[in-house]
């Protein structure tokens, strides 16, 4: 069911413009379902934020996949080209080996939004692993030894979150074609080499592609039938992504078809 409105990409942008007016030391958020063009319409969205307050804006990624180092096609992570120019934060933090918590991570954003705000600039976060998210925007309280309490704090800033709205065969359309320009662009050998070096930890081996290639290497699967569950895994995620945000009143929803 999609949510009971759906504001254009005009709308947006004057939404975020009094957000940021109202709340100068307000963060902005940008969520979606995997392959929504999350990452695009954060560049967008900083380069609209300079020319109207003529402050700059630094990205966090929200991605359990995107900390990873040299997990770059199959997270989706953001290239130096993406960026254009635009500053990133929250990639390559640890080898493939180790492991994150989503407590750590909650400790590291909050951390870089303070530096961040403490240069001028405006915070952007931009992923889609959904509790990650949540447990920066909603400040959740976390045991000692990491595991998340039922109890919330209040949050530490003013939030904008917007996400990113496509239907659902829409969005299963956009992460089949993701699945296909991966595997014929070096998603096979980056799996590869990962599998070859690295003793994977549980939440690398997580990453797309990894589960597929190795069955592939292992000749459990042929080519086509490792991408089709590449496609399906994905489905999956995006499907467990809308889920999670469903029925939630406090995003501003934008039509991903008409970014």
């Amino acid at each position: 069911m999609p949510p009971k409105t759906i504001h254009s990409h005009a709308e947006t942008l004057v939404e975020t413009e009094k957000f940021l007016t109202k709340n100068p030391n307000g963060i902005v958020e940008i969520i979606g379902a995997t392959a929504s063009g999350k990452t695009g319409f954060s560049i967008e969205l900083a380069n609209f934020i300079v020319e109207k307050f003529g402050k700059k804006s630094e990205v966090i990624s929200v991605d359990s996949r995107q900390i990873f180092r040299e997990i770059d096609i199959s997270s989706a992570k953001v290239t130096e080209e993406e960026m254009c120019g635009v500053p990133h934060h929250g990639l390559d933090l640890i080898n493939p080996d180790e492991s994150f918590s989503v407590a750590q991570f909650q400790k590291y954003a909050f951390e870089k939004i303070d530096e961040i705000q403490g240069r001028g600039n405006v915070t952007i976060l931009c992923g889609g692993t959904m509790l990650w998210c949540d447990a920066i925007t909603e400040n959740y309280k976390f045991a000692e030894n990491g595991e998340k309490s039922t109890e919330k704090l209040p949050p530490k800033w003013p939030v904008l979150k917007i996400g990113i709205y496509w239907p659902r065969e829409k969005i299963y359309e956009r992460t089949d074609l993701r699945a296909e320009i991966h595997f014929n662009s070096g998603l096979i050998e980056e799996s590869q080499m990962l599998l070859k070096k690295w003793d994977l930890s549980h939440s690398a081996k997580t990453s797309f592609g990894l589960l597929e290639i190795e069955k592939l290497e292992n000749n459990e699967m042929t080519k086509d039938e490792a991408m089709e569950l590449n496609r399906k895994r994905n489905r999956h995620y995006a499907k467990r992504q809308l889920t999670w945000w469903r029925n939630r009143d406090d995003i501003f929803w934008v039509d991903g078809e008409k970014l």
